[in-house]
Parts: structure tokens; sequence; C-alpha cells
């Protein structure tokens, strides 16, 4: 699902969104075939736990070049127990002779060399040699304290120079840190510098929309004036970064402690017509799915849902702005940025009139694809002021920052949701990267007008550009045939991601497939239709997904895929049936069927329930 691109940027990417599992692999193969590329050691040395590895990566960027400044500070710090480093004298190459390839972590020590000194030091001075006294001759007994007075304070004045000099440097190495820091990630992490480009044409004027149903949320007291002062510039940085003028002059700004965030975003769920019963009608379809236990409960997850886990959210059906912290470091000022961006586009381009914010109105794939768009370009703004207006506290601040999983820590979420949460930053990014690399911000501010229709456009750019829409299903209702005391739950569409996730992230362990098969399966999806239905005298519920594939070997490798998932799902318990592939397990039955680009998967309590269900779909009869 990945698009193809440099794997020094897309490895930089994941690691400051917290991906640094993911980020390894690649860094490692590329590696394998560049052994001496100083970016991709150092961002392995930025993605590793392990002190002795870290140490390794360090010590081959040092050796590719061995004035990289922030190598080696950071070795500084990781060798502060011993205070060495062993450095290697740079020996003439020969000619016509490529230097030996290194394998990425090499095992046991690395060569030693016969002089060591502290990373940042220069080598000490030799101590002064004092020739053995002559013989003194009789009479001179009288010079021999003076002598040794005079060489004692030359000694004492020399050393007292050392270290003055040895002090001077490391304060000086230690001021010049954070600037290295900015010029080295700057140099492989971020995205080409921004150039003005004439911007899509918009109304210089806020169109006037109908006052938002959702109710105002309590609100903390507002930043001190320091503060807001700093706010405004980086507002105006943003819409310089950005192409847009604000058209609004103030919005409600707010930084928030970590223990003030649940109220908040529980009296906006509750203002936006959340319930629990709403929530618990949900998870009864995400386990009819697999990707969730009977016995989650999604609150908490819906409330994560409202922010952006980076470490701040923007509300854009009261305008309200808010950042996660106590103070405003780095960090915060980093978020600002990402959450000002929000605002700002919100202002020209309307995010409430999307069908997305706060609740999706439309299929849940398409709100999916959305949000992806609207959050890569919060993203792609926050990593471009970074480029252009952090100082180097910001950059030190920064690059020691992890986002959080979830912005509200769950102590055991299912596996689909952590992966989940990342979709509109990483593919949302990769998504709006494509779109500014044809045409800048006119092309990102355009597609808030023709607006990416399914996850898939998402995942591969090309289809989004081609016009490939998804094809439309059929909408089988199952009423008729379940009998009484059935009511719908969800009646919507899937999409590639949540396919993909489904084979490969599902809540029972053993049954998800590996990532590269899940989502070579879940690639070629075509379109797809769901219901899900459930009795609630009974406790059972029943389900229908149809899915459709765009050529036959695509349709061959998720219907094999699928079959492989349900098996393991249903712990090997396949049982005899006329027709598809079933399995049966916990008072459940699945049953799997195809009729040529189609995949039909239909659930039920019994096999009575699933062969009424089939009834309605005749072509897979």
């Amino acid at each position: 699902m990945m698009n193809g691109e440099d794997p020094i940027r897309q490895a930089a990417d994941l690691i400051r969104v917290g991906r640094r599992d993911e980020a390894q692999p690649i860094l490692a193969r590329h590696l394998q075939t560049y052994p001496d590329s100083v970016d991709a050691w150092m961002l392995m040395s930025m993605c590793i736990s392990d002190r002795q590895r870290k140490i390794d990566c360090l010590r081959q960027v040092l050796r590719i070049q061995p004035d990289h400044s922030l190598a080696a500070s950071r070795l500084m710090k990781l060798l502060s127990g011993t205070g060495t480093v062993t450095t290697w004298p740079l020996a003439p190459a020969e000619p016509d002779t490529p230097p030996a390839a290194v394998p990425p972590f090499t095992d046991g020590p690395l060569p030693a060399s016969p002089t060591q000194y502290p990373i940042g030091h220069p080598a000490p001075p030799s101590p002064p040699t004092v020739a053995p006294p002559a013989e003194t001759k009789k009479g001179a007994g009288g010079l021999a304290p003076v002598i040794f007075v005079v060489v004692l304070v030359g000694l004492l004045c020399a050393a007292m120079a050392v270290v003055a000099y040895l002090f001077s440097a490391t304060r000086q190495a230690r001021q010049q840190q954070a600037f290295a820091t900015a010029a080295a990630v700057a140099a492989f992490t971020l995205p080409p510098t921004w150039t003005p480009t004439e911007t899509a044409t918009i109304t210089p004027t806020r169109t006037p929309r109908p006052t938002a149903t959702v109710s105002p949320t309590p609100s903390p007291p507002v930043p001190n004036p320091t503060i807001q002062a700093e706010m405004d510039i980086i507002q105006q940085q943003v819409a310089d970064v950005r192409g847009l003028e604000p058209l609004v002059s103030a919005i409600p700004r707010y930084l928030l402690s970590k223990t003030k965030v649940r109220p908040v975003l529980a009296a906006s769920f509750e203002a936006s017509g959340g319930t629990q019963a709403a929530l618990d009608d949900e998870a009864r379809v995400l386990s009819a799915l697999g990707l969730i236990k009977p016995t989650y409960n999604l609150y908490t997850n819906a409330l994560n849902s409202l922010t952006d886990s980076l470490g701040g959210f923007y509300f854009p059906w009261n305008d309200e702005l808010y950042v996660i912290g106590t103070g405003f470091t780095g960090v915060e000022r980093y978020i600002f940025s990402h959450e000002y961006g929000h605002a700002l586009v919100d202002q020209h381009l309307d995010l409430s009139r999307l069908g997305v914010y706060p609740l999706c109105t439309s299929d849940e794939q398409r709100c999916q694809a959305i949000r992806a768009l609207v959050e890569g370009d919060a993203t792609l703004v926050m990593n471009q002021w970074w480029r252009q207006y952090a100082n180097p506290q910001d950059y030190s601040d920064i690059l020691a920052y992890t986002p959080p999983s979830q912005t509200l820590p769950e102590q055991f979420p299912p596996p689909f949701v952590a992966r989940d949460a990342q979709f509109p930053y990483v593919e949302g990014l990769n998504f709006v990267n494509a779109l500014y690399a044809r045409g800048r911000w006119a092309l990102v501010n355009a597609a808030y007008t023709d607006l990416p229709e399914s996850t898939e456009q998402i995942l591969h750019p090309s289809k989004y550009f081609n016009g490939d829409s998804p094809e439309e299903m059929p909408d089988t209702p199952l009423e008729g045939v379940l009998g009484e005391g059935w009511r719908l739950l969800d009646n919507n569409s899937l999409g590639e991601w949540m396919t993909y996730l489904l084979l490969g992230y599902g809540a029972d362990v053993d049954a998800q497939l590996d990532d590269p098969l899940a989502e070579r399966a879940a690639a070629g999806w075509g379109g797809d239709r769901y219901r899900v239905y459930y009795n609630d005298d009974a406790d059972q519920t029943a389900m229908a997904a149809r899915w459709s594939w765009d050529t036959m070997g695509d349709a061959t490798t998720f219907d094999g895929a699928l079959a492989d998932y349900l098996h393991e799902r249903y712990g090997g318990n396949r049982v005899d049936s006329a027709k598809g592939n079933c399995w049966e397990a916990n008072a459940q039955r699945s049953c799997l069927y195809r009729a040529g680009l189609e995949i039909l998967w239909l659930l039920g309590p019994d096999q009575a329930t699933v062969e009424a269900a089939l009834t309605r779909f005749p072509g897979f009869n």
C-alpha cells in the first residue's frame, strides 16, 4: 500500500510519528545496498533502543563523516559512562578500490585505535618534560628551594590553562549542539524548501455558515500574554507557509493539561449526540468483522477520534484550537502549527461542509479518505513550518519528542486501533505530498472541491489522479429473510484500508495475516458493501459483506487470504457445506462464497440463518 518513495524520507516520516519499528527494516535494507549512507546510519541510531547498537550506528556515521557534529554529540552522551570513544584516522584510499561494505549492526566491538580521547575535546597537550636536576655544586644549595617553587608554579599555571581551554571547548560544543541538530536533521528528514507558488483562487471572504448545533465545550483559561504573542507569530508563519491569509482575526486558543483533556472531549462527544448505546452498536459491528473482542468498550476510542494523536486538536464546529501541554516549548509550537493549519484551511474551505465533522454523514471509508486529506494537509504544513521557522531549541525539543499512540491511553487497545489512528497522518501525508508535488498548494486546495472518494485513492494517489472511482455495489437488505426481532446496525463500506486491517490487525492475534500478505490481498479493491444486523432478544448478530475486485487475480488473492483468516479465527473448525466454505465456533457460523470478481462473506448464529441470507444473493448460488 505504501507508495514507492525515497527510503530515507519514508523512514524519517515514520520516525517522526513514532513508528520506529517500521522504519528500522526500511533502513536496514537501504544500508545493505548503500553501506556508506550517513543519513541512514543516523536515522537508524534514532529508531533502535539497544544502547550498544546505537553506539555502533553513530560510530559508522563518524567513520564515514568524521566531522559529523550531531553524531559526535550523541555518541558522547551514550559513552558518558566511560568518557572515551575510539576514533579512526583516515587512511588514504587505494586507487580504484571501493570501501569495504560494513553490514548493519555489526556484532562485536569495532576496530580499536591506540588513540582515545573524549568526543568534542581536543587531545590534551603533552605534559612538560622536566629534565633531571643537574648535580648541585657545593655552595649552591640555597637556590634549590627557589628553583623548586618556580617549577611548581609553572606546572600549576599550565594545568589551569589546559582546564580552562577544555571548559571553553565544552561550553562552545554545547552551544553549537542545537544548531548541529537542526542542520543534520534538515538534511535528511524534511521536505524540499518551500517556494511560493500560485494558489487556487479563493474568495477572500469567509462564507457564512449556519450556527453549529454542537454545544460549546467547557473552555480552560486562555494562555498568558507571552504565549499568546508567540502563537500570533506562529499563525503568521503558518499563513506564509500555506499561502492563505487569515480571514478571522482571532480564534479561541487553549493550552490544556493532560488531566483536563478527557472532560473537554467527553463534553464534545455528548454535545455532538454521541451515546453509549450508539457505541455499543458500533462495537457489535466491529466484533462481527473481527476487529475487536465483544467485551471491548469503545468510549475512550471514540474520545480519541476527536483529537490529533500528535498532541492537540481543532474543532471545526466551534473553531476552538487546543494544544495539550502546560508550557510552550518546541513541541507545543510544532503541534500549534499543525492545529492552526486546520483553522486556516477551515476559514477558507469550510471543513464543516465536508460531511465528516463532528460525525460522518456518508460511507465511513469515504470519510476516512477526507480526514486523510485534511490531516495530511496540516501535517505537511507542520513539517514546512519546522523547516522554515523552527529555531534550534525547537529542533532539539521536537527531535526528542515521541507522539503518543493515543491521546487518552488505554491499557489493552485492540491491535487495529493504533494502526488505524496513524492512517490520516502517515498515508494522508503521502497523498498530500503527491498533490503538492504535482501542483503545490493550488492542487491541494482544489482537492477540497474534488474530494477523494475512497481510502484506495489515498493509498494509491495515481487512482485519484486517474479518476478511478469505487464500484457502486448493490445494497442488499436482509430484513425480509432474517425474521422478526432483527434490526439494522450498520450499512456501510470498508474500503481498501479497513479490508487490510481486517486481515492483518484483527482482535484474534493468531488469525492475523502477515502485513505484506494483508496489504497485497487488499490491493486491487474495487468496491464493497456490508450490512450488520442484531437481535436484542437473542443477543445474536448477522452480517453480509460483499467485495468486488479489479481483476480475477485480485479476487483469487483476497479469497484465499480471507479463507485463511477465517480458518484461524474459528480455530480450524471447518464444517461441510453444499455451497461455499464454512466454519463454526462459539455459536457463530461464517461462510465464504465467490462469483467471478466478487467475494461474499455471510455470518450468522447458525446454518439456517446463513442459508436464508444466501437466498438474497442468487449470483452466489
